[in-house]
């Protein structure tokens, strides 16, 4: 045991682990900004604008500056819902509240909304979503490992990857799982799973190496990203650089620009669940085409959903500054490999929507992930975000901007066919079809009764 503890004094040694001083502003995905509580009740409609139902629907109120309250019940249709009310910069009051719900098409429903200045019970819902980070226990000796749960990690040098396990925070509904990698990169990765289930707590996202999870029909990693933009990394981009980056060929990947050099890095997960996890990616003094940049990207995963809300607010001047974003060209790391039997194919619109479909292995160690898979991937970035789009051998990129927010916000999605019993896309068709439908929905509208 002391030998576990010496490892977490060196794992702690020189990092903080206070998070982030909180931006002026963060940018926000809510529909319903309230100014003022005049009472502990509140009545919203919830209206689905789309011509078709949506199941799981996000609904987020933003909640005002000096709110009192710390928690909420919410109702529909006299039926008590699960929700959650979070604080977003760590002031001790609460910034949204949100929840989901099943709406018909172009439907309309009415919640009642009870709020509460005592804190809930952290058991009060079932669990939908999850969050989680690690440290690793490098000790051989422990069966099973003790890894150290943490909410926050940050570091002042590139150091830390190695020492988080499964490499910086994940997070999960019962369809999909992400995660952030911490380092330079910030590369999204991709879990798929086999059924509609929360894994990430037992399986750790390395369920492969568990018979007894393989059992229990748990998934695991299914795509390769090396230092891709992976699916909707933000990342720059300088076309009179060549940074030199190198795809499995050692061919240069074109002109991206890491998020580095930096003065400060941080993980910090802010919410868990039970109905949302919310989890940023924070930096502090990026040099960035001569400006010093602090960014925070934002993951927002609600539940029941597939698709990852990303917010990028910057601070710093970004006027005239181009950033990319897109989908790494799934199977083209490794073009000549006579395994992957499946043609690498994308799609896009040149107005911001981009995915691929195609089969890659999900490790370099084939021993212990025998089989590659199929995986399609997307991202939608709102038209007025894109300044251009960028193709290489293995990215479909886009050029973007920021708005007067200072911030870019855009969704990404996935599936692992070869996986999923629940899924639909078993070819590139129609997975192509699927998001330029996916691009076109609409977000609920929410209106104060």
């Amino acid at each position: 045991m002391r030998k576990f503890f010496f490892l977490l004094a060196a794992l702690c040694a020189g990092t903080t682990f206070a998070q982030m001083p909180e931006m002026a502003s963060v940018a926000t995905n809510a529909q319903l900004k309230i100014n003022r509580l005049g009472s502990s009740e509140l009545t919203v409609s919830v209206s689905n604008p789309n011509a078709s139902a949506i199941a799981d629907a996000p609904v987020c109120i933003q909640l005002p500056a000096d709110c009192p309250y710390k928690s909420a019940t919410v109702s529909v249709d006299g039926k008590e819902i699960p929700s959650q009310m979070d604080d977003l910069n760590g002031d001790g009051i609460k910034d949204e509240l949100s929840f989901v719900m099943d709406l018909k098409k172009k439907a309309s429903r009415t919640a009642s909304i009870v709020f509460s200045t005592e804190e809930a019970p952290a058991d009060r819902y079932t669990p939908r979503v999850h969050a989680q980070m690690w440290f690793r226990d490098r000790d051989k000796s422990h069966t099973p490992k003790q890894h150290i749960p943490t909410d926050t990690v940050s570091e002042r040098v590139d150091n830390m990857y190695s020492a988080m396990h499964h490499h910086g925070p994940a997070f999960e509904s019962d369809q999909v799982a992400y995660r952030i990698y911490f380092d330079k990169k910030q590369s999204t990765d991709l879990y798929g799973k086999k059924v509609r289930q929360l894994e990430l707590a037992d399986g750790l996202w390395y369920s492969v190496e568990n018979k007894e999870l393989a059992a229990r029909n748990f998934g695991d990693d299914i795509i390769l990203v090396g230092q891709t933009i992976s699916i909707g990394t933000l990342r720059g981009w300088d076309d009179t650089v060549d940074t030199s980056l190198k795809d499995a060929k050692g061919k240069p990947l074109t002109k991206m620009v890491m998020i580095d050099p930096f003065a400060w890095r941080q993980a910090h997960i802010v919410a868990k669940g039970p109905v949302r996890t919310v989890v940023d990616m924070n930096v502090e003094g990026w040099q960035y085409k001569g400006r010093t940049l602090n960014l925070k990207s934002r993951y927002i995963l609600y539940a029941g959903n597939r698709e990852c809300e990303v917010i990028q607010q910057f601070e710093g001047n970004t006027d005239g500054v181009e950033f990319v974003t897109g989908v790494i060209r799934v199977g083209t790391l490794h073009p000549d490999d006579p395994a992957l039997t499946l043609s690498p194919t994308y799609w896009k619109d040149d107005s911001g929507t981009c995915a691929s479909f195609g089969m890659d292995w999900a490790d370099g160690n084939h021993e212990l992930y025998p089989v590659p898979q199929r995986a399609g991937v997307a991202c939608s970035v709102p038209s007025s975000y894109v300044s251009r789009t960028i193709l290489d051998d293995t990215q479909v990129l886009y050029g973007i901007h920021t708005d007067r927010d200072n911030a870019v916000r855009y969704r990404i999605s996935f599936c692992a066919p070869d996986k999923e019993t629940f899924a639909r896309w078993k070819n590139d068709k129609a997975w192509f079809d699927y998001v330029a439908a996916w691009r076109d929905i609409k977000p609920v509208s929410v209106v104060q009764k």
